[in-house]
């Protein structure tokens, strides 16, 4: 006997679903559902399992340049489309959005550089890696020199620009805009071409370790 497509255990009175395929084709319903997770339960504990959070982050540490390089990306990149956008059509109020993009793609780009600079030291990269790194990290650099000092041109001016000096501004953020440009495409080539950050394909024989002044050993 069937109620609403579950089947009646007979003679109890309660309303029960389908159990080890005696019932719907879907599976043993509630019961099977509990069995399931208990017997999944029970193999992972069994199996000597661990539960980790965000093992993908796990896994980036101590190196967390690649978490933080999207963030100036995009807001370094969409503020220059929004000056451009706001010079173009003399609308303030998207100078002003422009604005925050900028600083706040100053503040990732410090991160994200500061990151790189650290995991440089210690991140293992051939020898034919090194000089891509190395231009890689100065791109980075002038990338975040270039963000700072359009924040506090910015921030000193209050959008008062006069007409060379607008040209110059975005003459920077092009600048800043086309390092970028480059930087991250170095970057993809060190992670998709080399390995490099890729615990996996990383060779600790053919590793070039970074003095701490940066310089060549």
């Amino acid at each position: 006997m069937a109620f609403l497509g579950w089947p009646v255990s007979g003679g109890s009175g309660f309303l029960t679903p389908a159990v080890h395929g005696a019932g719907d084709a879907a599976g043993a319903g509630w019961v099977g559902l509990l069995e399931g997770v208990l017997d999944s339960t029970t193999r992972f504990f069994d199996g000597g399992g661990t539960f980790e959070f965000l093992p993908g982050l796990s896994a980036l540490a101590p190196n967390i340049h690649p978490l933080l390089v999207h963030f100036p990306i995009a807001f370094l990149n969409a503020f220059f489309l929004l000056d451009l956008t706001a010079v173009a059509s003399r609308k303030k109020e998207l100078r002003l959005v422009a604005s925050w993009m900028l600083y706040l793609g100053t503040l990732g780009a410090v991160s994200a550089a500061a990151a790189g600079l650290f995991a440089a030291g210690f991140v293992p990269h051939g020898e034919a890696v090194h000089e891509i790194m190395e231009w890689h990290m100065r791109l980075g650099v002038t990338v975040t020199s270039l963000a700072l000092v359009l924040s506090l041109w910015r921030l000193i001016a209050r959008y008062r620009f006069s007409g060379m000096a607008n040209a110059f501004h975005l003459f920077l953020a092009s600048l800043m805009a086309t390092a970028m440009f480059f930087g991250a495409d170095l970057g993809g080539l060190m992670v998709y071409e080399h390995g490099v950050g890729v615990k996996n394909l990383q060779s600790v024989e053919a590793a070039h370790h970074h003095e701490h002044g940066g310089g060549e050993p």
